[in-house]
């Protein structure tokens, strides 16, 4: 396996881990921010609101090929409006408390030894993720996991017109790596939008599922490395060197 001039990394299950959304508990958060609830609404009622819109819009499955979210600012300007509701903070303030309060992040176990080793050796690396949250939100909340922002960039997919598997969008990320996609390594939990994407993009995807279920999952049409632990990168960046 040639040894990496770049590392990108998707963000969700990846680099950090996150639990189950807790959706109800997320609104829950920006009512105890409302400056106008006119209609006493609750976050029940929100929760309820926001799924049936959800299948309204028809968002996916994220092992699918097809466009799974929604811009959520404008998600949240509908919401909101729709039940009269103004809040004391910015929406992009809501969004950030809406996400913390719904699905909290924490670094994968042994991420950070791999970013340290990345830095030690002088590889860049950064982030490439679908995401309906805007990138600001995105990197604040890694700022908050990794605070000595080690990332060269952080690109959200929210703020361009395209989503990972889109080889466009993974040609914006080495472009501004500017190291040939042969010589960067892509490391993600999808197995289509990561996976299958990058390979495409001419990427060596490592496919990392922190529960080691691979078999549970729908198989990519590419070839890769399997990782259920980061401390295997570890072994790969020193077989590799």
């Amino acid at each position: 396996m040639q040894y990496p001039k770049a590392v990108l990394f998707d963000y969700g299950m990846t680099l950090c881990t996150e639990p189950p959304a807790d959706i109800e508990k997320g609104y829950a958060a920006l009512l105890q921010n409302a400056a106008y609830n006119p209609h006493h609404v609750t976050a029940a009622q929100l929760t309820e609101t926001a799924e049936q819109a959800k299948r309204d819009l028809g968002w996916f499955g994220p092992e699918q090929n097809e466009v799974l979210e929604t811009y959520y600012l404008s998600f949240l300007h509908y919401l909101l409006e729709q039940f009269d509701i103004t809040l004391r903070v910015s929406t992009l303030r809501a969004e950030q408390i809406y996400w913390d309060a719904c699905s909290p992040a924490t670094p994968a176990p042994y991420i950070k030894d791999v970013l340290t080793a990345l830095q030690a050796q002088h590889i860049p690396f950064g982030v490439v993720s679908n995401l309906c949250f805007t990138g600001a939100t995105l990197e604040r909340r890694l700022h908050a996991c990794f605070p000595d922002d080690p990332f060269r960039f952080i690109l959200a997919s929210s703020e361009y017109c395209f989503r990972k598997p889109n080889t466009r969008f993974f040609a914006l990320a080495l472009h501004k790596m500017g190291i040939a996609p042969a010589d960067t390594w892509f490391c993600g939990d999808n197995p289509v939008c990561d996976i299958e994407g990058a390979a495409a993009a001419g990427m060596h995807p490592l496919w990392y599922r922190c529960q080691n279920d691979f078999a549970q999952c729908r198989q990519p049409e590419a070839p890769c490395t399997k990782l259920s632990d980061w401390r295997g990168f570890l072994d790969l960046l020193a077989q590799s060197h």
